[in-house]
């Protein structure tokens, strides 16, 4: 990745590129799948809670096993490897979750033509055939704890990475891991996770910068193997003057308390909505439950890579219900880490810079496309476990469902 880095774009280069953008819609087509309006141009946010998913007969039932059948015959094989069941689970909604934003974004009904392929580094990528009105399509998943995510985008590279709390993680909720992760922290890092008053706390910090690094290096296409101790990511709301002070008092008690009341764990995303001044926290929690957007407040992130701000990067994170913290990256395409360059043939505009140098363009452009150009922080759609099989696999799931509940109340 390069050094100096400018957002500014000659006017020839920006006229080229207007010219480029005006070719496509940014949408994708209108298909069985369906359509948020926030998600018109396939800039795709899901999330999938595998921890409520809870298949009758485990792995081996036929709910299972029918939502395996969806996938290629060795990535089955690489589902059955893990051991159990929520490994399992986690690895197969992955899987699914890739198919159907490859398929939604071609419009395709079904999943029998979509071609996956993976870089080098590991990252999925949309191989064949590729989407006619989405330039640069690509996406990539994460999953943690209960949480599985997706994140997808057509201009820029993106990459996403859900990092679930200790004890969701079956680990101790203790700070041994602070000594065996302080070689990919620098310095500023472990001083902004040592301001965490307790454990808990120190531990959801580590979580935002683990999970930031971990999205910018998979957006690349590298993984771990681009060097998490290359980045360093700083929080600018946790920096304002008198933030600590604020946040003790949207908890409901002054720091000056010695023993605050016991309660349960507050999350950052609640205490923002407190800090503006409505009881949006209690609706934000039931929304987490009931299928529909995850708003959660965005939180900006800022980013050096070797020493370097990254303007040209946008990061945001957001808390979910439980605790995890989730992260999308967004950067040049020229960025990417391509070893077998596979992933690279598939961008139409590879030049186009990150969603900074667009915003410019995005002025100059003064078109309805244009409006989709830059991304808006829109949240994480909740998707049902069902709704990543094809419509008629959707039919065949409440059928065997409809027949499983009929058993077991023995009508």
């Amino acid at each position: 990745m390069g050094q100096g880095v400018s957002v500014g774009l000659s006017v020839p280069l920006a006229e080229e590129l207007l010219s480029e953008l005006a070719q496509y819609t940014l949408e994708a087509p209108a298909s069985s799948w369906g359509s948020q309006s926030t998600e018109s141009c396939a800039r795709f946010r899901w999330a999938v809670n595998v921890g409520c998913w809870m298949p009758d007969g485990g792995s081996h039932g036929e709910e299972f096993r029918l939502l395996l059948s969806l996938l290629p015959f060795e990535e089955q094989q690489a589902v059955m490897q893990y051991r159990t069941l929520p490994d399992r689970k986690r690895t197969l909604v992955g899987r699914l979750l890739s198919l159907r934003a490859c398929a939604q974004a071609l419009g395709d009904p079904t999943y029998d033509h979509i071609q996956i392929g993976r870089t080098k580094g590991k990252k999925p990528f949309l191989h064949s055939p590729l989407p006619g009105s989405l330039p640069n399509f690509n996406f990539n998943i994460s999953h943690d704890g209960n949480w599985v995510v997706l994140a997808s985008d057509c201009l820029y590279l993106v990459g996403v990475d859900v990092s679930a709390p200790q004890i969701d993680r079956g680990e101790p909720d203790d700070e041994t891991w602070f000594q065996d992760m302080t070689s990919v922290l620098t310095e500023t890092e472990r001083e902004t996770i040592r301001r965490g008053k307790t454990h808990q706390e120190r531990y959801a910090i580590f979580q935002r910068i683990w999970s930031a690094k971990e999205a910018v290096a998979k957006a690349v296409g590298q993984g771990l193997s681009f060097g998490l101790e290359r980045m360093e990511v700083s929080f600018p709301e946790l920096e304002e003057e008198g933030i600590g002070s604020l946040v003790w008092s949207a908890m409901g008690w002054s720091r000056s308390e010695e023993h605050p009341p016991k309660r349960g764990r507050t999350h950052f995303s609640s205490l923002l909505a407190n800090l503006q001044g409505g009881a949006r926290g209690d609706r934000q929690s039931k929304r987490l439950e009931d299928g529909r957007v995850l708003q959660g407040k965005p939180c900006k992130v800022e980013l050096h890579i070797d020493h370097w701000l990254r303007t040209d990067w946008m990061v945001e994170q957001q808390e979910f219900s439980g605790g995890s913290w989730v992260t999308v990256a967004l950067g040049p395409v020229d960025d990417a880490v391509d070893a077998d360059g596979n992933f690279k043939t598939t961008f139409r505009i590879p030049g186009l810079g990150g969603p900074a140098s667009v915003e410019a363009l995005a002025a100059k452009g003064q078109t309805e496309a244009s409006q989709n150009w830059i991304p808006k922080p829109s949240g994480f759609h909740q998707l049902s476990v069902d709704a990543l099989a094809p419509e008629k696999v959707r039919k065949e799931l409440t059928a065997l469902k409809a027949r499983s509940w009929a058993a077991a109340a023995g009508v």
